[in-house]
């Protein structure tokens, strides 16, 4: 793979994020790619929790002061980069995008920025500093039409739309995952939802127990992977409801893999979701799924899925209703599900398309 390139780049991935996010995982998957191609790639990242999930995915990654804009951060990245002698950094948050411009000044070091947030950044910093920006990458074609419109100067860089990509090696339709999954965690063998996601405020699961508690009995259980601070208010609301929810906390890719083969559907609840990497991976599983008909969802979804009224638990009930009713339906939707996470959403083609970008700019 390495001979197929005109020369061997040098790339740098910097977050300066708290938490292993969706953008992390894909940043990983992203590196271990780019550096099976020939390339040399480092994550620089701020907080040790980033450095270890890195770590763990076998990538070269680097702690750097840089969670707070500053001129410290700034010095750091910027001896990092002439360490690395970096031909490209890519940045994922707007942070990120000020430390980058200051460690792009007198020197060849192009800076893209993958956004993955619903809402562009507007202050006056990251304006001025977005002009070090040789390309914006963005996740739909839906997310570029929205963000481009929220803010304008985005445009003086070159725009790209690159979907996530997930390893449907990995996240593959498996039956005996999905039992060995069920009798590890003593889960009965009728109907199961399943949402993955952390549990933040923004992924508005809130929603999703409102409409489970509108459905008619006898109701299935949630379940619910991923972790975060709204775990105590979820449950006093899934308790409140009615909604017999059990909370797993963060499970690894392996163990992910049973929880979507187990589920009868996986749902997704957040309303300006700019992609929905767990939905792609469900889709890849064959799992039929449920989401908001709004964002990223829309595009990423397609006809392989069920999309309900946005922001309504009374119109998401409702589908759901129909969906667990419909064996043959559910089965139709994961076959085209995993249809079209392996023709559109693979990791192969996700690396391949950043690839032919990061090369055209070295």
């Amino acid at each position: 793979m390495a001979s197929l390139i005109a020369r061997r780049l040098r790339i740098a991935l910097l977050t300066s994020s708290r938490f292993w996010r969706g953008s992390s995982s894909v940043f990983a998957a992203l590196a271990r790619g780019l550096a099976a191609r020939g390339h040399a790639t480092t994550a620089l990242v701020a907080y040790e929790p980033l450095a270890a999930g890195f770590a763990a995915q076998a990538v070269s990654v680097q702690t750097l002061p840089v969670a707070h804009t500053g001129f410290t951060a700034a010095r750091a990245l910027r001896r990092t980069q002439r360490e690395l002698r970096s031909d490209i950094i890519l940045v994922d948050m707007a942070r990120d995008i000020r430390h980058a411009a200051v460690a792009s000044l007198g020197r060849s070091l192009a800076v893209v920025y993958c956004i993955s947030t619903p809402e562009p950044p507007r202050d006056l910093f990251t304006r001025i500093a977005f002009r070090r920006v040789r390309v914006t990458v963005f996740l739909t074609e839906e997310h570029a039409r929205h963000t481009l419109a929220a803010a304008p100067f985005l445009r003086r860089a070159q725009q790209r739309v690159i979907h996530n990509g997930v390893d449907c090696g990995l996240f593959r339709p498996d039956e005996a995952a999905g039992r060995a999954f069920r009798e590890q965690y003593h889960l009965p063998g009728g109907p199961l939802l399943l949402g993955v996601g952390a549990l933040a405020p923004e992924k508005r699961w809130d929603l999703l127990l409102e409409a489970m508690a509108l459905v008619a009995p006898p109701a299935s259980p949630l379940l619910l992977c991923g972790s975060g601070a709204l775990e105590g208010t979820l449950r006093a609301q899934a308790r409140r409801l009615g909604v017999n929810a059990t909370f797993l906390g963060q499970v690894e890719p392996p163990t992910l893999v049973g929880a979507y083969n187990a589920a009868t559907c996986v749902v997704h609840t957040r309303p300006d979701e700019t992609f929905g990497l767990a939905l792609a991976e469900a889709m890849a599983c064959g799992r039929p799924v449920l989401a908001w008909a709004s964002g990223g969802p829309v595009e990423v979804v397609g006809d392989a899925g069920v999309l309900a009224a946005p922001v309504d638990p009374g119109a998401f009930a409702t589908q759901l209703e129909r969906l667990l009713a419909d064996p043959g339906r559910r089965a139709a939707l994961g076959t085209a599900a995993r249809r079209r996470a392996v023709e559109r959403y693979s990791v192969d083609r996700m690396v391949r398309e950043y690839a032919e970008l990061l090369e055209s700019l070295g």
